[in-house]
């Protein structure tokens, strides 16, 4: 009697496992090939082309002025030279570290869309295995968290197509899913109850 129980238990076991729907993504394709992923690197691409017309523009006006300042060297007094020398080693200054300052602005833009793009992913993954019917949906990287996996079960094409889909009906905007408005109602109705 002990081994038909024991028989009866595994063969649900193995039931309930076969039930599982499992499936992957190649991470770095369904980010790489993601259509507002292209979008923010010709955005930033754009932006990064402005910036680098305007500190060329900049650094050839102060070229101007520092061979300005060399041709007419030897009309000024010897203190007036050097207050002017020093005026212009202040201005390099500055424009180096409005340059630096600009582009670390910039790079931290680029990154903190580039983060917000990743977890959209990772939420319309989420929202995808929700909807049809998956238990797992692992994510296949140079790390090799799936060193192989059935191409059947390969869902990198399936999401990315769905994902570039919403990304273009939506006018090349990402639109939170449904799970990320889920996460933000909770987290603004934490930030709007009281503390006692």
């Amino acid at each position: 009697m002990k081994n038909v129980v024991i028989a009866i238990i595994a063969v649900l076991t193995l039931s309930a496992c076969t039930q599982q729907k499992i499936g992957y993504v190649d991470s770095s394709d369904l980010v790489q090939d993601y259509k507002a992923v292209k979008a923010l690197e010709t955005e930033l691409g754009e932006k990064n082309a402005i910036f680098q017309a305007k500190y060329q523009q900049i650094a050839g006006d102060f070229e101007k002025e520092v061979q300005e300042f060399q041709a007419n060297a030897k009309k000024f007094s010897r203190k007036k030279g050097q207050a002017k020398y020093e005026a212009l080693m202040i201005k390099q200054q500055q424009i180096q570290q409005t340059q630096q300052a600009e582009n670390g602005q910039l790079q931290k833009e680029g990154q903190e869309r580039m983060d917000k793009i990743v977890d959209d992913v990772k939420a319309f993954v989420k929202e995808y295995a929700k909807t049809n019917g998956y238990t797992y949906i692992l994510g296949s990287n140079e790390a090799g968290s799936v060193l192989y996996g059935d191409s059947e079960l390969d869902l990198t094409e399936t999401i990315l197509v769905a994902m570039n889909k919403k990304f273009k009906e939506n006018d090349g905007k990402i639109v939170e899913t449904e799970i990320e408005k889920e996460v933000d109602t909770k987290e603004t109705l934490k930030e709007e109850t009281p503390v006692n």
